[in-house]
């Protein structure tokens, strides 16, 4: 059936205390009154049939397939999985090979090993990444030759120019080899210093999340040098550059244009950055599946509890507007851009409020646990922070800034 859109009712009609729990400092728009008109618009296809409802993303569903088979059956499920070009699909295949019979399990972890093989040597480093977390499916005989491959990859990115990459690998070291593994805690040491040593304040921001990767006794001086940087950046007026989204880390070329995009891939799923100079700082695009989307869209519409919870704003990663791709099968959700992430701020600023910004991120997860949603990866680097702006937009950076969860595309509903 075709909707005529024209007598779809999208006018909202928000009472304005809920459009004030969904304003976001420092912005004019007020999203959520965008978001009720896709919402509805949404809705109405789903009731006409047009958009299937999906309850489980495809990690969720390939999981649950495989395990309601007969054990004579699943090995065969398994390797659909493997050979699935989705990594973390072959991740979820590699991770149920304990639930194969043992006289199975030689052939699966062989096509594991070649995998892994084939996924370490791809050219995305988040590819290798979530390669290098396969290796423990591997039988310990071959795990060290995996090992070998691994410290390669560090080497190649610590020898680039790419301090993003230089923090990827710096978290992998424990997958090295044993007898490497502090040589390379002091190659980031060494790093840590160069980058700290730039005038970019979004390299100096990486530089202070790698200290932790630092030998332990080198750790101190480094945190110290990054304190002075802090400092110092604080003292030069540079709030904004201190509290800027990691989002924009490589893009500098669609700064000053009228409108540009650049888009980058996730392991779950991508994102479009907005670059032009209206958008950049305001906009994205997060491209998800509709299970996922519909995981966030009950925790961004759920208003009455975050204020039982105490918050007088909703601590979600706002949505300005969506809608249904039919040929991917993926929701397009016009999302807001808050500022630096919990991660950077912490190691940037020394911990600065992290007693008070760790009691709301506890509560954020505790009210997501009572909605029976699961966010899938609420690490520190999915927790951004809004700081306050006066009228002309000068941060406020000595303010406790409100906190927001993120980046929901491996989020479940119970």
């Amino acid at each position: 059936m075709k909707i005529n859109n024209e007598k779809i009712n999208t006018d909202p009609v928000v009472p304005e205390s809920v459009l004030n729990m969904y304003k976001i400092d420092g912005q004019e728009n007020v999203y959520y009154e965008h978001y009720v008109k896709s919402k509805r618009l949404f809705e109405s296809k789903i009731d006409h049939s047009e958009i299937c409802k999906e309850d489980e993303s495809l990690i969720i569903k390939t999981r649950n397939e495989i395990l309601r088979q007969p054990k004579d059956q699943i090995i065969f499920y398994i390797i659909r999985a493997l050979e699935n070009s989705n990594i973390e699909i072959q991740r979820i295949g590699a991770s149920l090979i304990k639930n194969v019979p043992k006289e199975q399990r030689k052939d699966l972890s062989i096509l594991v090993y070649k995998k892994v093989i084939d996924d370490l040597n791809n050219k995305n480093i988040q590819i290798q990444r979530i390669a290098m977390n396969m290796i423990q499916f591997i039988p310990e005989d071959k795990q060290e030759q995996l090992r070998e491959i691994v410290l390669e990859k560090i080497i190649d990115a610590f020898n680039s120019s790419n301090v993003d990459e230089w923090r990827i690998m710096a978290k992998k070291i424990n997958f090295a080899p044993n007898r490497e593994q502090d040589n390379l805690h002091e190659i980031v040491y060494g790093k840590v210093i160069d980058a700290l040593n730039q005038d970019d304040l979004r390299i100096q921001r990486l530089a202070a999340v790698m200290v932790r990767y630092a030998p332990t006794t080198k750790q101190v001086e480094l945190e110290n040098l990054v304190k002075d940087k802090f400092e110092l950046a604080k003292r030069e007026g540079k709030s904004k550059e201190i509290i800027e989204s990691p989002l924009y880390m490589k893009s500098e070329e669609g700064r000053n244009s009228t409108f540009s995009r650049e888009i980058f891939s996730k392991t779950g799923s991508e994102t479009t950055l907005l670059l032009g100079k209206q958008f950049r700082d305001n906009l994205i695009f997060r491209h998800i599946e509709e299970s996922s989307f519909l995981a966030w869209k009950n925790a961004y519409e759920s208003h009455i509890n975050w204020l039982k919870a105490g918050f007088d704003y909703v601590p979600i990663e706002p949505m300005y507007s969506f809608h249904y791709d039919h040929n991917n099968k993926l929701v397009n959700v016009a999302s807001g851009v808050l500022d630096i992430n919990l991660e950077e701020w912490y190691a940037f600023s020394g911990n600065t409020f992290k007693n008070d910004l760790d009691k709301q991120k506890n509560k954020i997860l505790d009210v997501l646990t009572g909605l029976s949603i699961n966010h899938g990866h609420p690490n520190d680097s999915n927790f951004c922070l809004r700081f306050y702006r006066d009228k002309k937009g000068k941060v406020d950076i000595n303010k406790i800034p409100k906190i927001y969860l993120i980046d929901f595309d491996k989020a479940t509903k119970q």
